[in-house]
């Protein structure tokens, strides 16, 4: 199995196998969602595999992820099996999760939430990994380490940062892993709202949805779109710098709503494309200028995300390869390989 990506067979043993994978990550976690289009592609790559979100195809490395997937404990190489297993989890985790939601005023669809998502599905791989593998005929297998250190680490620090009694990290993390990619960052500004504001918002929805919005250009740091190719400590400065901006955003919105206070926190939704779309006619006439605080904080006009076309990864570019937009591409196959990444340094 050397050369060139190609389609493996329907009818073979290993396709066979990865399907059984496929839906038995799913029973785990179901979400309703099915985005595989039952193709698997062979790649000599070393990235461990990848989805491609404009397909529905997953591509998985033949020596790093398929000569694992046997049906048995492996004697000899049960890290590599077990970080082959992890890779099947993630990709299907992707593969159950809508991405785009060009309708939602507080949907980020820009590259900040590429991180975001990435982390997501890698804690989602490290919190069910043991479930999946027990019930999947892998038992005993270790987890031992994050594929994304740089995504894990953000994204595990940010989900203790904003859990609580009323919305907890696990309500959370069972929200996110249903998607939509881009509502990840107002998934984690609504708990929050709940454990830490619930006392003094109103629950107007334009009021709770304006607190999320600020809320939320708190969260979208810099390293967001490219902590994946990061290492853990740039992901433990990431969780640190947004909680010490959290923090004051807080209490901002909590001076902001005083006694007698009728206004909602002032606020720039992130998709000012959906923010725009929802004026009147007569309103939307003429293009809004995009403010310069919304416009740092990813915000779009565009009517489709980049990152869905394939301009940019939708999760997970390789850490090899940092330049956005490139996928795999197996030597002798038409195949454009999946915008969605694994590997290890």
């Amino acid at each position: 199995m050397t050369g060139g990506t190609y389609l493996v067979p329907r009818e073979s043993t290993l396709y066979q196998e990865f399907v059984r994978l496929y839906r038995a990550a799913q029973r785990v976690r179901p979400t309703g969602i099915d985005r595989w289009n039952g193709d698997l592609y062979a790649t000599p790559e070393d990235t461990l595999g990848g989805f491609d979100p404009a397909s529905g195809a997953i591509s998985l490395s033949t020596e790093r992820v398929l000569r694992h997937l046997t049906g048995a404990v492996s004697l000899t190489e049960r890290r590599g099996q077990a970080q082959a297993l992890a890779t099947v989890l993630h990709e299907a985790t992707h593969g159950g999760m809508p991405t785009d939601a060009p309708n939602e005023p507080n949907a980020v669809r820009s590259p900040h939430s590429l991180g975001l998502m990435e982390g997501v599905a890698e804690v989602r791989t490290f919190a069910d990994f043991d479930v999946f593998t027990e019930g999947a005929g892998y038992p005993g297998l270790v987890l031992t380490e994050p594929q994304y250190p740089g995504a894990f680490t953000a994204t595990d620090d940010l989900l203790d940062q904003v859990s609580g009694p009323r919305k907890t990290s696990k309500a959370l993390l069972a929200e996110a892993v249903r998607g939509p990619g881009a509502m990840h960052f107002d998934q984690f500004a609504d708990a929050v709202v709940k454990n830490r504001l619930h006392d003094i918002v109103p629950a107007r929805p334009e009021d709770q949805q304006a607190v999320r919005a600020a809320l939320i250009s708190t969260m979208t740091h810099a390293y967001w779109p490219t902590i994946h190719h990061r290492p853990a400590d740039a992901g433990h400065s990431l969780a640190g710098e947004v909680r010490q901006h959290l923090d004051a955003k807080v209490d901002q919105i909590r001076h902001h709503y005083s006694p007698g206070q009728t206004q909602p926190f002032p606020a720039e939704s992130p998709n000012q494309f959906a923010v725009q779309a929802a004026q009147p006619p007569a309103q939307n006439e003429a293009p809004k200028a995009i403010p310069e605080a919304a416009a740092n904080a990813g915000t779009s006009t565009a009517p489709e995300m980049r990152f869905l076309t394939g301009l940019s990864p939708a999760a997970g570019a390789t850490r090899k390869a940092p330049s956005l937009g490139q996928g795999q591409k197996g030597a002798g196959s038409n195949h454009r390989g999946p915008t969605t990444e694994r590997e290890r340094d």
